[in-house]
């Protein structure tokens, strides 16, 4: 049951990302011509999509279809909230479709901390990515992360470089360095439809994952994919259809970005001695004690 909500959660916040515009907004300027050069389309999707947003916070709604495929296929259709500040706490709640609340999870610069209702227990890791795997499977980014990529900003996944670049008919690949994405695609107008990656950038072996952006609107003011579906090599898939989304001219409260345990919960520490200060431990090989 853990594993299967903690599967859950983590498809939703690596698809997330928007279509609507809200009211708190700053819409970036969609690209719109067609650009007949790999170096031009890059050049675009920097300016477009790599620059962090001015506004301090961000709050997400929105529906996720997650299919699993081992032990049996199953199919779980939950509603997302994601909630919180770029520089500071960001939370993340999972319901089911009848409002019941399936976890709770928070991520700060202490770490991640999630919460089931239902099973009345809680877990803790110092690194967000690595508590996400003891949880039962490889989480690629941070939420803070996430939230990032969800208001069109991609300056933390990708280098400011590319390797090489090909045309594969009305859109450009490129290879990475230095990253967990190693490559991704853009169409001709310079917008991102497919990032490629590891769950880390060293190690051989690592798991695999892709994020695929599509449902561009054909309108100036929203540039963001309406539908992204994130798909593990394990046969998982995520896909998320939002709702709205809002930024936030000022930063969230602290007390809106708390989670409060019921008393009796104390969280279960899944680090076994990790600290962050120490050298990078790669996600898929750290096994659960």
């Amino acid at each position: 049951m853990i594993r299967s909500h903690w599967l859950i959660c983590l498809c939703a916040v690596i698809v997330t990302a928007s279509l609507v515009v809200a009211s708190g907004c700053t819409p970036k300027k969609a690209p719109g011509r067609v650009l007949d050069s790999p170096e031009a389309a890059w050049s675009v999707f920097q300016q477009n999509y790599c620059v962090p947003t001015a506004e301090p916070g961000v709050l997400v709604k929105a529906s996720l279809y997650y299919t699993r495929v081992k032990p049996t296929k199953r199919t779980n259709r939950t509603l997302v909230s994601m909630w919180g500040n770029f520089d500071g706490p960001m939370r993340l709640d999972i319901s089911a479709g009848i409002g019941k609340l399936l976890s709770h999870i928070r991520e700060d610069d202490g770490g991640l901390l999630v919460f089931y209702p239902t099973e009345k227990a809680a877990y803790a890791h110092v690194n967000p990515v690595l508590g996400a795997t003891r949880l039962g499977m490889p989480f690629p980014f941070s939420l803070t992360e996430l939230a990032r990529v969800a208001v069109g900003d991609f300056s933390g996944l990708t280098p400011k470089s590319f390797i090489e670049a090909t045309r594969d008919g009305d859109s450009y690949n490129y290879t990475l360095h230095g990253s967990e994405v190693t490559t991704i695609t853009l169409d001709n107008t310079g917008r991102p439809t497919l990032l490629k990656g590891k769950t880390t950038k060293t190690q051989d072996g690592a798991r695999t994952w892709q994020l695929a952006l599509d449902k561009y609107e054909d309108v100036v003011t929203a540039p963001l994919a309406d539908r992204l579906t994130l798909s593990m090599d394990n046969g998982e898939k995520g896909v998320l259809r939002i709702k709205s989304r809002d930024l936030k001219i000022s930063p969230w409260p602290t007390s809106a970005l708390e989670l409060a345990l019921p008393e009796g919960i104390t969280p279960h520490r899944l680090d076994n001695g990790y600290r962050a200060a120490k050298k990078e431990i790669p996600v898929v090989y750290e096994d659960a004690q």
